[in-house]
């Protein structure tokens, strides 16, 4: 079973830069820092990220949800124009006063803050980052009425408890988690998504099939149905950027059927420790168990 999100890694255009922005505005502090191996740029279809650093950061209290920021995102980059991971959503506890204090930044206000259903629970606003990575900065009013019910944080800007993802054939994408995790799911359903009719250039009223998927510490994976013209993960030279992985927690117990893994990772006792899958729309995918698996005997 799917249990949390633990880090979002997105490239930028400037490691630095972004970071000043990230600890000025959204109240983050620095966690960490590393190096990307150079299987795992491998596996993602990204070899020239081997070897690059990156910073990764986390809010200061609540949940340790990382964003880890990497340079190599390319001035054409333009988010929801291609597949794959393309919004990071994060609790927030007031979207109308964190567009004032945005006022003049790095960030640049798009749509919002707006209540997202008839019921007046969601409140959410979309912002581009500094290269253009895009967040949903979303407050839930009470999060028992929702679908999902993540963990509360008592900083202003919480931690990341959605992550989006585009893909062109949805029924796919839901088919590949119902076959491989005992998690929840609702939909397919027609939904507007604003920014998603932005990018390409649709009315406001475009409706675009979305389904949720529901993990068990309260966070959740939004697959969207992009349109035909959307381009493969992961995009031409000139036009990379926002996020090229997520990273989640799993419960090894909670698989229902086996991964097919593009990259393994075992530990010396040649127990598991999870790996990268890539999805049917392309898109990599890092699972970490959240207990070591070891070997069945015999093997």
């Amino acid at each position: 079973m799917l249990k949390s999100i633990l880090m979002v890694w997105v490239l930028v255009q400037n490691v630095p830069a972004t970071q000043e922005a990230y600890e000025a505005y959204l109240g983050y502090q620095i966690a960490d820092r590393g190096v990307i191996s150079a299987e795992l740029a491998e596996a993602i279809k990204r070899p020239r990220l081997a070897n690059r650093s990156y910073v990764t950061l986390v809010p200061k209290s609540g949940p340790q949800v990382g964003i880890r920021i990497i340079e190599g995102a390319d001035q054409g980059y333009q988010p929801m124009r291609r597949l794959g991971w393309s919004a990071i959503e994060l609790l927030v506890k007031d979207p109308e006063q964190l567009r004032s204090n945005l006022s003049g930044s790095a960030f640049t206000h798009l749509q919002g803050p707006d209540f997202l259903t008839e019921q007046k629970n969601i409140l959410a606003m979309q912002v581009y980052g500094p290269s253009q990575e895009l967040f949903y900065l979303t407050h839930m009013i009470d999060p028992a009425l929702s679908f999902l019910a993540p963990q509360p944080s008592s900083e202003p800007v919480g931690h990341s408890f959605i992550m989006v993802m585009g893909s062109h054939n949805i029924e796919a994408s839901v088919a590949f988690f119902k076959q491989h995790f005992d998690n929840p799911v609702v939909g397919p359903i027609p939904y507007r998504i604003g920014v998603l009719s932005d990018a390409y250039g649709l009315s406001n009223t475009a409706e675009h099939p979305l389904a949720l998927i529901s993990m068990s510490d309260g966070y959740g994976i939004e697959i969207d149905q992009y349109p035909a013209a959307a381009t493969p993960v992961p995009a031409a030279l000139g036009t990379r950027g926002g996020v090229i992985l997520v990273s989640l927690s799993v419960d090894p117990e909670g698989i229902t059927q086996a991964l097919p893994w593009t990259l393994s990772y075992q530990d010396a006792d040649e127990s598991s420790r999870g790996g990268i899958v890539t999805l049917p729309s392309g898109t990599p995918l890092e699972l970490l168990w959240s207990q070591p698996v070891l070997p069945q005997s015999g093997k």
